[in-house]
């Protein structure tokens, strides 16, 4: 094998890891360390893998089918949602039809993928600050209240039996350790920027076949017939996509992976910590017994439902419209 081979290849799957450990970093810290209290030893480095696994999927949709618009990258982003809560975890199937919409599309998609991922790069690598300022001081405060009420109250059977308020330093801790992941998994796309051209469908299809296998493994026939959700779900997001592709094609896609942040407007960042942890305290201290999970998904859920329907008939609609027409007869009006 010739030097110049070898470091194809080499360079190859160094951005490849650098993918599945960003994705990794960026989701797990903003779908898990950042809300649930975790033990120390239960698996954060498998937590991170596994994120890291869909995520990289997510990525190589959103470059497969060359997405055009925020409509398109919403569609992908609702398919990582499926696939978290439909291949690691079976809560897809188990509250239907609520648990779509929450949380593949209202959490996952919405918080995780479209703040956490696509309007935090963007914001972040803006010429503007001001606009980086409010996005990570709105997650930071948004965070502390959400996780006041997620890491203290306690359920029985989906019922609400009281709260058992936990320290804040011990929330400071691990809401830290996210913060790392978060951080630097942007600083891993900034350092191994992912590229635009479209993979492989045999690697798109490798890594999709090994996430179906774990799902025919797994929830597939215990939870039969629920969980065709998920294929469903991810048949209709296919389509939706494939139309995508065949209409114009533009440099949506290709512009936003260009995005970089400067090194110097990560001290924004601190924001996020930094009132995270203040409101958790201002909140847990007052001891407010705020039911915010059900603030929060009254807005998520219709909002992420509703854009993802639009998101789905815009995708097709777009394929449909913009598609050349056939060739003019001889003597028409070609204006």
């Amino acid at each position: 094998m010739s030097a110049g081979r070898a470091r194809t290849i080499a360079g190859g799957f160094a951005r490849r890891f650098a993918g599945v450990a960003a994705t990794g970093a960026i989701f797990s810290a903003f779908s898990e360390l950042w809300f649930y209290r975790i033990e120390a030893n239960a698996g954060q480095l498998g937590l991170i893998l596994a994120y890291g696994f869909f995520g990289y999927i997510l990525l190589l949709t959103l470059r497969l089918f060359q997405v055009q618009s925020f409509a398109g990258f919403f569609v992908a982003a609702a398919m990582f949602g499926f696939l978290i809560e439909g291949v690691l975890v079976p809560v897809l199937y188990l509250n239907l039809p609520f648990s779509v919409a929450w949380t593949s599309l209202g959490w996952h998609a919405l918080f995780t993928v479209c703040v956490g991922y696509y309007l935090f790069r963007k914001l972040m690598s803006a010429r503007a600050w001001r606009g980086a300022a409010l996005l990570n001081g709105a997650i930071g405060v948004g965070l502390g209240v959400w996780n006041a009420y997620l890491w203290n109250v306690v359920e029985t059977d989906a019922v609400i039996s009281g709260y058992h308020w936990h320290d804040t330093r011990e929330f400071s801790a691990q809401f830290l350790v996210g913060y790392g992941l978060f951080v630097g998994g942007h600083l891993l796309l900034d350092r191994f920027p992912v590229s635009p051209a479209a993979p492989s469908r045999q690697e798109y299809a490798l890594w999709f076949t090994l996430a179906m296998a774990v799902f025919g493994f797994g929830y597939f026939l215990p939870l039969f017939p629920y969980s065709l959700v998920l294929p469903f779900a991810l048949l209709i997001s296919f389509a939706s996509l494939r139309a995508g592709l065949a209409s114009q094609q533009n440099d949506w896609l290709a512009q936003f992976l260009a995005l970089r942040i400067p090194l110097p407007r990560y001290a924004l960042s601190l924001l996020i910590p930094g009132l995270a942890i203040a409101s958790y305290w201002a909140v847990t201290s007052a001891r407010l017994e705020w039911e915010t999970n059900v603030v929060v998904a009254g807005l998520a859920v219709p909002i992420s439902s509703i854009y993802w329907i639009y998101a789905l008939l815009r995708a097709n609609h777009a394929g449909h419209s913009t598609r050349p027409g056939p060739p003019p007869r001889p003597g028409q009006d070609e204006r």
